[in-house]
């Protein structure tokens, strides 16, 4: 299969799961992860601009906006944006970019993206100096983590950070995304322009890795989470 087929597919599919309501994968808290090393993503800065990839509708937009900084999220599926603002009882105005539709909050510094991912660049969104990228890395097909590490790198400032949780887990038993993404491909994939380091690799301890190893049906899952700092 070619890969502008394959990628038709894998649009269809998650634009299919936010039309029918099938998002488990969200959280109805903050991430626990971004309220924990949020300070060494920020250095204590604030007015900063942060990126969201592949955010769904997810609670910690809002939260890091509420921190004092200037937050844009980029999702394809353009009911997980309005979902976001329904939610949110947040007001907002619509425009276009060339390949994205763009919401933008009334009274707050939130910007969401409606598009692909792999289309965003920094003539388009500028740059940023932060990147939460909560499960975003793992929703990403094999053959476009390279990609997608260089999308990442092309949008940060010089000296940005990203801050990483992916899954990992025994990939034998589950040949699809959420795919396992362990310390050592992190390494592989972003260690020439980052430094890497692991903060953390989340158990059985916390409730949201206990719920994804259940759903899944998987003999074992951790969370480990990581911070990029570009060289």
């Amino acid at each position: 299969m070619d890969a502008s087929k394959l990628q038709s597919q894998e649009h269809t599919f998650w634009l299919e799961c936010w039309e029918e309501g099938e998002t488990d994968w969200h959280q109805d808290t903050v991430d626990k992860a971004l309220q924990k090393y949020f300070d060494l993503l920020s250095g204590g800065k604030s007015n900063l601009s942060i990126l969201v990839p592949l955010c769904g509708k997810t609670l910690d937009i809002t939260w890091i906006c509420e921190k004092g900084h200037n937050v844009v999220g980029c999702d394809l599926s353009d009911v997980a944006a309005r979902e976001f603002f329904e939610e949110n009882n947040m007001l907002y105005s619509t425009s276009e970019l060339p390949d994205f539709k763009v919401y933008s909050a009334t009274n707050k510094n939130i910007k969401f993206l409606v598009g692909d991912i792999f289309k965003l660049t920094s003539d388009c969104a500028g740059t940023f100096d932060a990147i939460w990228d909560c499960n975003a890395l793992v929703a990403v097909n094999v053959e476009d983590r390279v990609k997608y590490a260089e999308l990442l790198t092309n949008l940060l400032n010089p000296q940005g950070k990203v801050l990483m949780a992916t899954w990992e887990y025994n990939q034998a038993e589950r040949a699809k995304h959420p795919f396992s993404v362990p310390n050592s491909l992190v390494k592989q994939f972003f260690d020439s322009k980052f430094d890497v380091e692991l903060l953390a690799r989340m158990d059985g301890s916390d409730a949201y890795t206990v719920r994804f190893t259940k759903k899944f049906s998987l003999s074992y899952a951790f969370r480990p989470v990581h911070m990029l700092v570009m060289k």
